[in-house]
């Protein structure tokens, strides 16, 4: 049994547990309440049949400053009537109401526990195995015209890199050495998705003309600096990404890769 469910079952339990708990507060306030409300008649019966089942140590104990009371023993007592014993229009609504609220929050409990719970076996924010590095870098490469391959799983953009690395960022995630970078999809400017566009080989913002060189180091647009990135390793013969491990993209200027410095045709989207 994962983690997940474990959470979800507990969570259910407690969220069951507590609202029993409630219904029978409930309960036992509403039965007061209809024997504080009964005939007198009925009360004054019961009054009097408690003072005769009193004993002397009951009656001496009322003239101190502290009144025992014993409890009317289980064979005295009488049964609560079927008027007192009958629900109310307003105390099945109240109960009604409890039920969905408490209904309503075992599932909100379950549906975001759902869907904050980290994946651990795998996906966006754990260490992804892309393939094999030279298959990878076939793909990329110049052989493919240096078409980026996207990664669903991990959300990022495989691109092939054979630029110098004059920056601290491709230190950190393994640039030079792997020749490819794991670039993070989403736009630093506001979050957006961002397409690769083949025409100019620049990732294009559809939303705000935000463009980033195939290095995924700033070109135009409003974005602060260059797309974050995720760090890359090799581990016999396959590419690891780290998409647990987000790198701050390089900073507004820099330029580490001459050849794809410049757009190299029309732009996707114009500025």
């Amino acid at each position: 049994m994962s983690p997940g469910t474990i959470a979800l079952i507990v969570v259910a339990v407690s969220v069951v547990a507590w609202a029993l708990f409630m219904l029978n507060v409930t309960v036992r306030r509403e039965r007061k309440a209809a024997i504080a409300t009964a005939p007198a008649g009925t009360a004054a019966a019961d009054r009097t049949e408690a003072e005769s089942t009193s004993t002397p140590a009951d009656v001496e104990s009322t003239s101190g400053k502290e009144v025992t009371v014993e409890k009317v023993p289980e064979k005295q007592r009488k049964p609560l009537t079927s008027g007192q014993l009958a629900v109310s229009r307003r105390q099945f609504l109240n109960r009604a109401w409890t039920a969905s609220f408490s209904a309503f929050l075992g599932f909100f409990g379950m549906a975001t526990l759902s869907f904050l719970w980290p994946k651990l076996t795998g996906g966006f924010g754990t260490t992804i195995t892309v393939g094999d590095h030279k298959e990878l870098l076939k793909q990329i490469g110049p052989k493919a015209n240096f078409k980026p391959l996207f990664v669903p799983e991990g959300r990022f953009w495989l691109t092939y890199y054979e630029g110098t690395g004059d920056a601290p960022v491709y230190l950190a995630v393994g640039a030079a050495d792997a020749k490819m970078q794991a670039l993070y999809r989403k736009c630093v400017h506001l979050g957006c998705s961002v397409p690769h566009c083949e025409k100019s080989s620049l990732f294009e913002c559809p939303c705000h003309g935000s463009k980033y060189r195939l290095s995924g180091e700033y070109y135009g647009g409003p974005a602060p600096r260059g797309l974050d990135r995720f760090p890359i390793s090799i581990s016999g013969g396959k590419v690891v990404v780290d998409t647990g491990d987000t790198q701050i993209g390089p900073p507004r200027g820099t330029n580490t890769w001459d050849a794809f410095s410049e757009p190299q045709g029309d732009l996707c989207v114009p500025t």
